[in-house]
């Protein structure tokens, strides 16, 4: 891969090594644990060229970086309405809360969307804020980051012989936070017990003396009880009202 220059490019290709470095540790392939049609899906970047980035091969910067219209059109295209069809400018103009023509000129590219625009269709199109303004850097950085989460979390499971992970359900999709939340659960799950504390000696003792308590009969354990709690100065049992006192 080609040097970056851009702090966005250096970004990325640390990503990219280290999760490759992460992978390459499980005996695994990029391939094999990254849902490449889940990345396009969330950063608007095709899975061949995220897949060329883990092969080592360069990347022009127009493949990450698309501009507004290519990303709505990306978005229309891959998140249709109930129907199936793709919204039209007037639709989307109604949703939105602008004019028609507004509308036609932001996907022409003739205007710049400003921050409500751009949150609204966010909104519309379920998909990640930001996803309309940050670079295709920074949105493949995110993406893979939580990728890297998982890869952890599948090393983790490896630790107590669960071979295999598929990083294509729940955990890998859907709410980020939730997402965030059950991973945490399910590393502290599996961190390691501590070992228990060693047993003090009087603890031991302890141990001895109920045990043995708890195997004499009923009449041996009271008189027992008794004179130990003799020894230890505390009050009797009441004595039995059937026996006579003695003279």
């Amino acid at each position: 891969m080609d040097t970056p220059d851009t702090p966005g490019e250096q970004d990325l290709a640390r990503v990219v090594a280290a999760l490759t470095k992460q992978i390459k540790a499980l005996d695994r392939t990029p391939e094999g644990l990254i849902d490449f049609g889940h990345i396009e899906s969330t950063t608007g970047i095709e899975a061949d060229t995220v897949r060329r980035l883990f092969a080592g091969e360069a990347v022009a910067p127009e493949a990450l970086n698309h501009s507004f219209p290519e990303r709505l059109h990306f978005l229309r295209k891959t998140h249709p309405r109930e129907d199936g069809k793709q919204y039209s400018a007037d639709q989307l103009a109604q949703r939105v809360g602008i004019a028609r023509a507004t509308m036609t000129a932001l996907i022409r590219g003739d205007r710049n969307p400003n921050v409500d625009v751009n949150r609204s269709l966010e909104r519309l199109f379920g998909v990640t804020p930001g996803f309309l303004t940050m670079s295709g850097e920074e949105a493949l950085v995110k993406a893979l980051e939580r990728v890297s989460d998982q890869v952890l979390l599948l090393a983790q499971l490896r630790g107590v012989r669960i071979e295999h992970l598929a990083l294509r359900g729940s955990i890998a999709t859907g709410n980020d936070e939730l997402a965030q939340e059950l991973r945490a659960a399910l590393l502290s799950g599996l961190a390691t017990p501590a070992p228990p504390a060693e047993a003090q000696p009087e603890d031991t003792e302890l141990r001895e003396l109920t045990d043995t308590m708890r195997a004499l009969p009923a009449g041996r354990r009271r008189s027992v009880l008794n004179v130990v709690r003799g020894v230890l100065g505390l009050a009797h049992d009441e004595p039995d009202s059937s026996e006579q006192p003695k003279r």
